[in-house]
């Protein structure tokens, strides 16, 4: 038996958790947290110690399968990258570069995003689609508003806080603050922040488990938070209370930021968020007088109505109160990699074009996912007509669900590579098998500013690949030959790795991480370094004095565009109606599943089994409901009937279903299949999006609940067939 020192990585989670695995005979038998891992320093969840059941799962995808006219037949390796380079090539040349489409997904690592952005640059197409805009694409938005550049995304020092105010985040669940945020043991920075005289706020509709260690829990209407962070701002500045030394020296725009707050009025506020007023200017007063303080958000609020401008509304106010590039506020880690400056260097070559479909700029690397099946769906002859997927599953994590199975439907091809048939990849031409990150070893660079400090930390391979799984280098890699296209996009790159196959070596990843590398560290010493390699401390006030990368060096307080729909988003709150006057979340994440990645691991699925409605007590008795009863939600996309729980840690007038379930297809997934769940985003609207990002709204979302005239809780109604769906006819 050997034990190697390595991380989790379940999906996507973000500590990334040191664990020890124990590899006997070729296959992973044991796993433990890693008491000597630098940064999560023997934390593991319970996910992480049930590694080895998602490496070893019987259900994995361990052969190339296309779609014949009988089902599912094995194909080669070879044959199945020619016939999909091919096919690309074809639907390029007779219909544009807009016919190629490229996804990936949550459970992608760096070389994975890579290869996605680059496979569909390759062919002069801008639709390189990804997960982060279904949840993140609005700090990038105003990261680069604000400082000059999308990738330059600030994080908050808990081990220093004085003051945390967390709006629609349960770290304790998800471990880490904001995404991507490296950080699992942040219950005892919350501790530190309580015995050092600090305090920590939770704002969220639901009563979670940051929640219950938090001085104060606000349970704010779902999707008001910018009309609190507004109203916080306003009382701040028109008392006074802002830092008037650091706005002045690093802040432009000031003037027009008092302009834009003068007319909030504080009474309408708390009407719209029901929060009362002195609740509101109580917590401004505290968060501008701690000595150091931040506020942050995660999906909560980042999937809600206004989400740009919230995010806006976030980093003015860490702004004006001092808090940015100081211990205990928010701050930008450099990283082991200049990862804005690396993007730059390797997106020149990309299509920069906006979104055929609502004209909504490129954010991390491409368009907002949520108008892909509307291309697809369209009249157009520039219509998407080909998806390449990389470790993605869109008919389960896309808005307005009957949409995107149709879309799928349509696709002329579409190629899953994954490491099981998924849901989405059941309406696939071909699944393709792809090895784990234990199968390969890799070094997740684009993630490096998301550290605790400049580290790099390799992930070494454990284990051979099972069956025929291959790395997604060697898979696209195939796929850019077969369809004549530079391999990254890059003819020089393309040239040199068949130049050094011709002389019988391999083109492998290890080449493109000992240039990301150099002049930091040697890639076999960042190899042999099991608990990673630290370059320095975060220096603070370097962000302020020379990270910024706007035209004058300042922080911009005031991008005109957000300015301007401020004033409309004033006058129309998003608020609860009539026809409609309950309001739905999708989130509550549990600690044993993590999006969809956990579904078909036996162990944490008899502790989820499934999913289901929560709503307050008081909502039940009114309505008359018993425990357990099923549900009717209607919202203006659709309905679906659900299993109804009540629990007093949600606030009236909410109801929250958990989000990514609904496991129907004809996955190789026979875990999740036995408990399928209902899937939520029947509900979620695909056209109804931030105006800035094209992020989807899935929390906050009005909707009525009556009881459901039906016993079986997963029926949906929709305009469009939903019936499970095995494939492409």
């Amino acid at each position: 038996m050997k034990t190697y020192r390595t991380t989790c990585k379940i999906g996507a989670c973000e500590p990334f958790c040191g664990i020890e695995v124990d590899v006997e005979d070729g296959r992973m038998v044991e796993v433990r947290p890693d008491p000597k891992h630098p940064i999560t320093q023997g934390y593991a969840c319970i996910k992480g110690m049930h590694v080895a059941d998602y490496q070893n799962d019987p259900d994995r995808l361990l052969h190339p399968e296309k779609r014949g006219p009988s089902g599912w037949e094995p194909v080669p390796w070879e044959r199945a990258t020619s016939e999909i380079g091919q096919k690309l090539r074809a639907l390029r040349d007779k219909h544009g570069p807009g016919a190629i489409a490229t996804y990936w997904g949550n459970a992608a690592d760096s070389i994975s995003i890579t290869l996605a952005n680059t496979l569909c640059h390759s062919f002069g197409s801008p639709n390189s689609f990804n997960v982060l805009s279904l949840e993140y694409t609005d700090r990038g938005a105003v990261a680069e508003r604000m400082f000059g550049n999308e990738n330059l995304i600030l994080q908050p020092d808990a081990a220093n806080a004085k003051f945390a105010l967390l709006l629609g985040t349960n770290p304790l669940v998800t471990q880490g603050m904001t995404l991507l945020q490296r950080r699992p043991r942040i219950a005892a920075d919350f501790k530190a922040i309580q015995r050092a005289g600090g305090k920590v706020v939770v704002v969220d509709p639901r009563y979670t488990e940051t929640a219950r260690v938090a001085q104060q829990h606000i349970a704010i209407r779902p999707g008001s938070d910018l009309f609190l962070l507004l109203g916080m701002l306003q009382w701040i500045l028109s008392h006074g209370m802002y830092d008037k030394h650091f706005v002045a020296e690093h802040c432009a725009g000031w003037s027009d930021v008092e302009g834009a707050l003068a007319g909030i009025d504080l009474d309408t506020v708390s009407k719209v968020t029901d929060v009362p007023k002195a609740v509101v200017t109580r917590l401004a007063e505290e968060f501008a007088a701690a000595d150091s303080a931040f506020v942050t958000t995660r999906v909560g609020v980042q999937t809600g109505p206004n989400t740009t401008l919230t995010e806006w509304a976030v980093q003015t106010l860490n702004a004006v109160t001092g808090n940015i590039d100081r211990p205990g506020g928010v701050y930008f880690n450099p990283g082991a990699i200049d990862v804005p400056a690396l993007i730059e260097q390797f997106t020149k070559r990309r299509n920069p074009a906006a979104s055929r479909i609502g004209n909504y700029p490129q954010i991390f690397g491409g368009p907002p996912a949520s108008v892909l099946a509307e291309d697809i769906l369209s009249d157009d002859p520039e219509r998407i007509r080909a998806l390449v997927i990389i470790a993605g599953n869109p008919v389960i994590t896309f808005p307005n669900t009957p949409r995107v199975e149709k879309a799928l439907k349509r696709l002329e091809l579409l190629v899953c590579v994954d490491l099981y048939r998924s849901d989405t990849g059941s309406f696939a031409h071909y699944n393709l098998p792809a090895a784990t990150m234990y199968e390969k070893g890799t070094f997740h660079f684009l993630t490096s500013t998301f550290e605790p400090y400049p580290y790099a930390e390799w992930k070494p391979k454990v284990v051979e690949p099972r069956g025929q799984a291959r790395s997604e280098w060697d898979i696209i890699k195939a796929i850019a030959r077969a369809a004549g296209v530079p391999f990254l996009n890059d003819p020089l790159v393309s040239g040199a790795a068949k130049a050094i196959e011709s002389l019988g070596f391999k083109f492998t990843e290890d080449l493109l991480y000992r240039y990301l590398l150099m002049g930091k560290t040697g890639l076999g010493k960042l190899k042999k370094a099991s608990g990673g390699v630290k370059f320095s401390e975060i220096k603070w006030g370097e962000f302020l004095r020379k990270g910024l990368r706007t035209n004058d060096h300042k922080i911009h307080l005031a991008p005109s565009d957000l300015i301007e729909a401020l004033g409309r988003v004033l006058e129309r709150p998003p608020l609860p109606t009539p026809r409609y006057p309950f309001l739905l979340i999708s989130g509550a994440r549990r600690t044993a599943g993590y999006n969809s990645w956990t579904h078909n691991i036996p162990a944490l699925m008899e502790k989820m089994r499934g999913n289901w409605a929560t709503l307050n007590p008081e909502d039940a008795r009114e309505m008359d409901l018993s425990e357990g009863q099923t549900i009717r939600i209607t919202t203006d996309v659709g309905s679906l009937d659900v299993e109804a729980r009540s629990s007093p840690d949600i606030r009236p007038g909410v109801v929250s279903v958990h989000q990514f379930w609904g496991h129907n297809y004809e996955s190789s997934t026979m875990t999740s299949r036995k408990y399928p769940g209902t899937n939520v985003n029947f509900l979620h609207d695909d056209r109804v999006l931030d105006e800035f990002s094209g992020m989807p709204i899935y929390n906050g979302r009005p909707c009525r609940i009556e009881r459901s005239r039906n016993s079986t809780a997963a029926r949906v109604d929709n305009p469009v067939d939903t019936a499970a769906h095995a494939g492409p006819p």
